[in-house]
Parts: C-alpha cells; structure tokens; sequence
C-alpha cells in the first residue's frame, strides 16, 4: 500500500493555483473541504497501514485465505447496479463491504476491535455512525446511503488517491481521464499497486465472512475489467445496461450534485463533455472485452427487463452462472417481483436543461451500443 505523494501534491498544487474555471474553485466552502481533506488524508493512510501491520501480527491467518470466483458487477452509473447489488446480497450466501468498514475497518484487527467495543461503548459509536448517516444522506439523490449499507468498494481507492471516485473530490479532467480509460492508461506500476492492495482487502473481508463468495458492485470498474481479470482469474461479471437517454442526464445530475457538496460551481452542469466521453466508452469496452468469456463467467443484463422481473432475470443469471438457488432467496425474488408491479420509470431530468437533444443522444449512443444483442434500441 503505497501512499501517492505526486498525485496529493498535484491535487494540492491544482486545487489552489488551478481552481478557478472549475467546480473547485475556492470560496470560503471549498477551502473548508480542502483543509479537512489535506489534514486528514495523510493521517487516514497512517491509520490504515497500522490496521494492516497489526494484522500480521494478531491474524496472520487471514494471508491463507483465497478470494474464490468473485463476482463484478459492472456497468454505467444510474444503471441500476446497485438495485442488483443489495437484491443479490439478500442471497446470504454472498458478502461485500459495507460503509463503515471500508473507510474505517478494512483491517481484520480494526473490525475485531470496534465489534468488541460496541457493547461497552455501543452509544457513542452508534451516534457518531448516525453523524455521519446524516451527512451521507447529502448524497440521497444518488442512491440510498448510509454506513450499514453495503457499497461500492472501489471507494477503497481512495486510501491510495487511485481512483475516478477522486474527480468528486478534485474536478479536474487531466487527472481523472486517465480513470476512464483505466486498463489502458493507468501505469503498470499503479495497476499493481492498486490491485494488490485491493485484492488484500478483500482477503481480508472473505476471511472475516468465513469464506462466503464476494460480490462487487463498481461501474468505475467498467474501464478496468481486463485488470480485474488478471487478478481474478475465475472471476464473473455481470454487465447491467439502461438507455443512454436516461443514463446520460441522470449522470450529469448527480455529479452535479456532488460537486456542490464539496464546492461552489458556477455552472448548473459542469464538465458534460467529460461526463458523456466515460458514459460512451463504459458502453463500449466492458462488453468488447468480456463478450468471449464463457457464458458462465459473464452476462448482460437489460435495466427495463430486470427492474419489470427481477425474479425472472436473476433466476436466469443463477442458471448462467452455475449457481443454486436457496428456498429462502427464492422467496425474496418472489416479493420483489410483486414490488416491481408498482415500478414506475421515471426521469426527472431535462436533457434540454443540460443543452442536449434526446435525438441527438441517440444517434450519438446507437454505433456504441451496436455489439450488444439489443442493437441499441433499450426502452426505460
């Protein structure tokens, strides 16, 4: 786990002398934020490897365990990934991190302690956790959050400064592109870094779990399938894709949002260009580089279709990929499906507000879209 220095330092070097046509750009909020971020960032890292030493002190075990046929799921933001996530999760089968680990216990020796400690101080901890519910319900436009709740784990990138997550936090295009082109132009010597920090992580995740099979949910892991595949080799995928009408508005909208979280943009819908490049090529390369692995190993899956049958679409996906189906998680689908009969698509968003056209964004997406079965013609 190597903590990038250039990167933080860019980021500090940006922030204050590059800001200014940007939703970074200093105002008395943002400079808060910054403080906050440059004081903490360096102790969070401190914190962490200390975790991680311990560890091989106290629970050296954990190093035997092996994260077996781990399953991505992967796709566009606004996407429905993590609908899929928290419904496949129900299969207790099936771990993955939650909030609060990832950014407080990652290590198997931090989770033991606050585990022990919750019923002797179980007030304090659950007020402070409540706290910080209360600030990650900001981010309720985006999706239901909250340090319970199960997450997208890439966000364990942020430890090492190595992620398109980061854009959120630094609005700045010349260091986030490289994230949308992940397996293509991010180094080799931080792919491994990030990697084998990632993949430690997990081990230790599984470990705690008692070797259940891991399920991941990331759509800034689209870009970097091929990685994943050399780290996992047995792993699956599961590719959920929704019409780019409204993929691409609701994307705009809630990076627009996150960026008046942490700042004070000038502009309703900052960076679109960048934002419409990472929806296209997600589109695109994710299915150009599974679509020749067995059908075991990967499959597509329709937004409409899923969030109309949810329990006919993952029936489907349990056949696919070898998996039994539990009486108990069977039943669960069976309750969603009568849930998804009140289902109704809805699109708050204005693509003329954003200065696009709905025609134009289809003959734009159609080319991209052309590889998968549906030839691009996606209703929502």
């Amino acid at each position: 786990m190597r903590f990038n220095f250039n990167l933080f330092f860019n980021y500090l070097y940006y922030s204050f002398f590059k800001s200014n046509k940007t939703p970074g750009r200093l105002s008395p909020k943002r400079l808060g934020v910054l403080a906050f971020i440059f004081l903490v960032f360096p102790v969070w890292h401190v914190y962490l490897k200390l975790g991680y030493l311990l560890d091989k002190i106290f629970f050296p075990a954990y190093q035997e365990q092996e994260v077996k046929a781990p399953v991505f799921i992967i796709g566009n933001y606004r996407s429905g990934t993590t609908f899929l996530h928290r419904l496949l999760l129900r299969d207790e089968r099936l771990t993955c991190l939650k909030t609060w680990e990832m950014y407080f216990a990652s290590a198997v020796t931090y989770r033991k302690v606050f585990k022990a400690l919750d019923p002797i101080f179980g007030a304090p901890i659950h007020w402070v956790a409540e706290r910080f519910n209360k600030d990650l319900a900001e981010c309720a436009a985006i999706h239901e959050t909250g340090m319970e709740k199960e997450e997208e784990d890439s966000k364990v990138f942020f430890h090492l400064l190595s992620s398109y997550n980061m854009f959120a936090l630094f609005p700045f295009p010349r260091f986030a592109k490289k994230y949308i082109y992940y397996d293509e132009r991010v180094s080799p010597e931080q792919k491994k870094n990030d990697m084998e920090y990632y993949r430690e992580v997990l081990r230790r995740h599984v470990y705690l779990s008692g070797g259940k099979q891991y399920l991941s949910k990331n759509p800034d892991f689209s870009p970097r399938v091929e990685t994943l595949k050399e780290y996992f080799p047995d792993a699956k995928f599961i590719n959920i894709v929704r019409t780019p009408t409204k993929v691409v508005p609701s994307t705009i909208k809630m990076w627009a949002h996150v960026w008046r979280l942490f700042g004070t943009p000038k502009e309703d819908y900052p960076h679109k260009d960048v934002l419409i490049e990472h929806v296209k090529h997600w589109y695109q390369y994710p299915h150009q580089r599974l679509r020749s692995l067995p059908s075991d190993r990967y499959a597509v899956i329709e937004f409409s279709e899923f969030v109309s049958a949810p329990e006919e679409v993952v029936t489907r996906l349990y056949h696919q990929f070898g998996l039994e189906m539990t009486d108990e998680f069977a039943g669960v689908l069976q309750e969603e499906t009568r849930k998804s009969r009140r289902y109704q698509s809805a699109n708050p968003y204005s693509l003329s507000d954003m200065g696009l056209d709905e025609d134009a964004v289809n003959a734009e997406f159609l080319p991209v879209l052309q590889d998968y079965d549906f030839g691009g013609k996606l209703v929502d």
